[in-house]
């Protein structure tokens, strides 16, 4: 009777499956005909297809699963990309390269999903604590004797049975960690910053903190920068010459030594202005990423001791509910996905992006490193044949 029964059970969960499956197809389908092929292909996350075989949540490696996110629009996957370098006033200053193997490849919920829910579990407290019977107070003797009473026979009003008695099997402080593979971690964090710069939530800038001067472009600009350099309140222009000033104060501005171009940074001037107000960095960030989506930012810079923010960014931020700041290193999936925009300095993206491209387990680096420079020597061989074979 047992065995019939399990598998009667067993008999329809398949057949309910099969019925799942079945109408999964026949919804997908009929939505593919009634919307149009067109109106189909520029849905941005499609989790079924009408020909996807299996129900499993295991996407295949073709990197075009039923979990891998598809964008309206054609992607080269792998392929390098560059970011605009912008200043807070939203000036380009130039270029940053984005390596495609960390900042171009197909973003994969299971693993974005997978990566989350293991930073949070390590992130759990665990000082959940329940009382046992041995631990709370009272209840050493017995409340009545065994027999000839007509109750019930007892040992301890601290008993599970009584009120306010311990707990049976109740919560303890206890660790809620699981282990996850740092190459899933990885991947996880390459979807996820795919994913934002798929979606044009993406930005870099040179600093968060400071204002920097455009840079002088001749000597006419060096003049009227000079000649205005009474209306600034402070920096690097203020103590420049002005033409056709005294001796003194030519000496006394050298000797200040106001040298733009000693102090340059990146083809940059010096810092010109510290943003020292919270509403003024939330507009000049709104201002810079108005093309995205979004009320929130994480802003990613070099760390406490760095240029770029540093402690005094943090200070600005102690407060905040909608911006975070965090070093690369501090850096994780869920800091990501919690966020609407990401704002990146250039010092972080260079180390995000050494920490991602980098190989994470080499069990012989000295072979690793012979292999890597015999494949740049091959590298370049081939290449100097390319360009001989096309002058030829």
């Amino acid at each position: 009777m047992v065995s019939s029964s399990c598998g009667a059970a067993h008999s329809s969960s398949s057949s309910l499956q099969r019925g799942l499956c079945h109408g999964l197809r026949n919804s997908s389908s009929l939505a593919a005909s009634t919307s149009g092929g067109s109106e189909a292909a520029r849905l941005p996350l499609v989790l079924r297809r009408a020909d996807d075989e299996a129900l499993s949540p295991h996407p295949p490696t073709s990197d075009t699963g039923p979990l891998t996110v598809r964008y309206p629009f054609a992607i080269d996957y792998y392929k390098d990309r560059e970011a605009v370098v912008y200043s807070l006033d939203e000036r380009p200053l130039g270029l940053a390269p984005l390596p495609g193997a960390a900042f171009n490849v197909p973003v994969r919920l299971d693993i974005l999903h997978r990566v989350v829910r293991y930073w949070r579990a390590k992130w759990q407290q665990g000082t959940h604590k329940a009382k046992s019977r041995n631990e709370v107070s009272g209840g050493g003797k017995k409340p009545w004797a065994q027999k000839k009473t007509g109750r019930a026979r007892q040992g301890s009003i601290r008993s599970p049975l009584w009120k306010g008695g311990g707990v049976p099997h109740g919560p303890r402080p206890r660790s809620h960690a699981h282990g996850l593979p740092r190459s899933t971690r990885l991947l996880g964090m390459r979807c996820a910053l795919s994913a934002k710069i798929n979606e044009g939530r993406f930005f870099v800038v040179d600093d968060l903190i400071n204002l920097r001067a455009a840079p002088l472009q001749d000597a006419d600009d060096a003049a009227a920068a000079a000649a205005a350099a009474p209306a600034l309140p402070s920096g690097y222009l203020a103590d420049l010459p002005r033409p056709g000033g005294s001796s003194a104060s030519r000496s006394s501005s050298s000797s200040s030594g106001s040298n733009p171009a000693r102090w340059s940074r990146h083809g940059l001037a010096p810092a010109d202005r510290t943003i020292r107000e919270y509403g003024e960095l939330k507009q000049r960030l709104g201002a810079l990423t108005a093309c995205s989506y979004g009320s929130t930012w994480l802003l990613v810079d070099s760390g406490e001791g760095g240029r770029d923010g540093g402690l005094r960014l943090r200070k600005l931020l102690k407060c905040s509910v909608v911006m975070e700041v965090v070093s690369p290193e501090e850096l994780t999936v869920y800091h990501v996905l919690k966020y609407h925009r990401l704002v990146v300095t250039r010092d972080a993206l260079q180390r995000i992006s050494e920490a991602l491209t980098r190989p994470h387990r080499v069990t012989k680096p000295v072979k690793h490193a012979w292999w890597t420079r015999r494949r740049q020597a091959v590298e370049a061989a081939v290449q100097e044949l390319t360009e001989a074979e096309a002058q030829a």
